[in-house]
């Protein structure tokens, strides 16, 4: 009742709901609130299995996902700046972390990091998820449309294979041609059917790496 009072009283004031101090991530505070607070944990490794959790239930629209500092303040552990914006991308896509502590090179990783945010939200937001696993320590996750997506194909540990497993793409749609790009252009061009059915090879990732893949019929 004090929540629906707050939002008639001031329209807008955004309210983040917390998973650990309140504990309330669930289908009945979602209509009072505008985003939550997915952890304090904001070490990136951490990051990938809440995040895909929260992303059974919830949409990514309200999930907050912040590119944390290094080393994390609850575990530790360092990771790069690239791994850290390829986590949080996602969700609200925050920075949390002392800007003006950042050497040249995160710095500008860190913009590019943003600027990209920025051009694939629409697709990030706004449209279906699906999530599975590739195997060997692998798992993606689609956002968009079957016509139209973002895959992120995530990486925590390095392999163990000397052959990388295929990602499949079970919504693709047999008789259409995909064409799939990354940051560096165009990876592969392959028909619906043999994508959803066999799948990409996916490129050799080091431990602790998200590749950005667009996928578009």
């Amino acid at each position: 009742a004090l929540m629906d009072r707050l939002r008639a009283a001031f329209p807008n004031v955004e309210i983040e709901a917390c998973a650990g101090g309140g504990g309330r991530i669930d289908a009945g505070i979602i209509k009072r609130t505008h985003r939550f607070w997915t952890s304090d944990c904001i070490d990136a490794v951490s990051r990938v299995g809440m995040q895909r959790g929260f992303l059974q239930f919830m949409p990514p629209e309200v999930m907050g996902s912040h590119v944390g500092a290094s080393p994390a303040h609850s575990t530790g552990r360092s990771q790069s700046m690239a791994f850290r914006c390829g986590v949080a991308l996602p969700g609200h896509f925050g920075v949390e972390l002392d800007a003006r502590k950042l050497g040249d090179t995160e710095r500008k990783e860190l913009m590019a990091g943003i600027a990209r945010y920025k051009a694939l939200r629409e697709r990030l937001h706004q449209g279906r998820v699906w999530m599975g696993e590739v195997g060997d320590g692998v798992v993606w996750q689609a956002h968009g449309s079957a016509e139209d997506m973002v895959v992120l194909v995530t990486r925590t540990q390095p392999t163990t294979m000397r052959h990388q497993p295929n990602l499949r793409l079970p919504m693709a749609l047999p008789g259409r041609t995909y064409t799939i790009a990354s940051e560096q252009g165009v990876v592969a061009t392959m028909d619906g059917g043999w994508l959803n059915r066999v799948g990409m090879a996916v490129p050799p990732l080091p431990g602790e790496a998200v590749l950005v893949l667009e996928v578009r019929s």
